[in-house]
């Protein structure tokens, strides 16, 4: 009977950014259509239809607010089965994968006209679940072989030729070895290639990670980037949040001067403006002391602390890179987020936390 072959952790990954990324795109595509008769978007849609590209169309700021609840509704319930099928991602469903595949172009619509910055997080789920080894997962082909295969490949072609130094002759050739005698009949054959992993059996207690060998490299360098990224964004947030009354009073007097109805409209006060950037600034804090805390457990052999780690990880690439907008340095921390979750879901990695 031939051995099941672990999931990958690529398609772990991929599950989780399917179904935590359309529950957002759900979420923010009804907010975009409960605040379509609000003034501030009516006069934004009254420029779009002003725009030279689209007068000759002969739109009214009313049919492009309907063409945005209809793309709203589509991506809607593009992300509602989304988030159905990436269920099955975790069963290895091929159905699932291709129906996902197909509604890829509803989600990035969706995501576009409802502002859903975290909508890129579905689409790169997506991605994964057609790039090796979940490709071969699949395919039920053994990917863990191919993988070894593969690094012992760039491995190789990676090491250099051995050379010799100039006036030199060259080192003799080694003898060929002598072939082994053929086995006999009821003979065992030799193992080749990595150990296989004994099946665990009902009862049987989980190996520690002294049981389990050295830590693999990519293990470790990612909760040193976790690390890392942590404490310079704990840094970043606690000197943000020493002057989060200053920066709310800067924000408040900027909008006041440029968007004076949209104050109106929400009833926004300064001293409420100045609270959401201190909210915003100790929730950021505590996500990278969990996020630390996390990287821990992950480094002492937790698989779950893993693959919340990387969720979390891709999470925290995806909405600094949205703030790269406003403060470029931010790229630096969206590297090592995202650094640290591709080594989190490397195949090695994965072989190390099973069972």
């Amino acid at each position: 009977m031939t051995k099941e072959e672990p999931r990958p952790g690529q398609a772990t990954l991929a599950g989780a950014l399917i179904i935590g990324g359309s529950v957002i795109l759900v979420l923010a595509a009804w907010q975009r259509i409960a605040t379509l008769r609000t003034l501030e978007v009516q006069e934004s849609f009254e420029k779009v239809v002003r725009d030279p590209m689209l007068s000759e169309l002969g739109w009214t700021a009313d049919d492009f607010s309907m063409l945005v609840r209809v793309l709203c509704i589509v991506g809607a319930a593009a992300a509602t089965a989304a988030a159905i099928l990436g269920v099955q991602v975790y069963k290895r469903s091929t159905s699932a994968r291709i129906a996902l595949t197909a509604l890829t172009p509803f989600l990035f619509l969706g995501g576009l006209v409802s502002d859903g910055f975290l909508t890129p997080m579905v689409l790169v789920g997506i991605a994964l679940l057609w790039l090796q080894p979940t490709r071969d997962w699949y395919a039920g082909r053994p990917w863990v072989k191919r993988y070894e295969e593969r690094r012992a490949a760039r491995l190789a072609a990676l090491r250099p030729p051995a050379s010799t130094a100039p006036g030199q002759p060259p080192a003799p050739a080694a003898p060929a070895p002598a072939p082994a005698p053929a086995p006999t009949a009821g003979a065992p054959r030799p193992l080749t290639g990595p150990a296989p992993i004994p099946p665990r059996h009902p009862g049987q207690r989980r190996r520690t990670a002294a049981e389990r060998g050295p830590r693999p490299p990519a293990l470790r360098l990612a909760c040193v980037l976790t690390w890392a990224s942590s404490a310079l964004a704990v840094v970043g947030l606690g000197f943000g949040a020493t002057f989060a009354s200053r920066l709310g009073e800067e924000i408040f007097a900027q909008m006041t001067r440029e968007q004076p109805k949209m104050l109106e409209a929400y009833q926004l006060t300064e001293s409420e403006l100045v609270a959401t950037l201190y909210l915003l600034f100790v929730g950021g804090a505590l996500w990278a002391v969990g996020a630390t805390v996390l990287a821990g457990l992950a480094y002492l052999g937790h698989n779950w602390a893993r693959i919340v780690l990387a969720v979390s990880g891709a999470a925290a690439a995806a909405v600094a890179l949205f703030f790269t907008l406003a403060l470029w340095p931010l790229v630096v921390l969206v590297g090592m987020l995202g650094a640290a979750t591709w080594l989190l879901t490397r195949p090695e990695v994965g072989r190390w936390f099973l069972p």
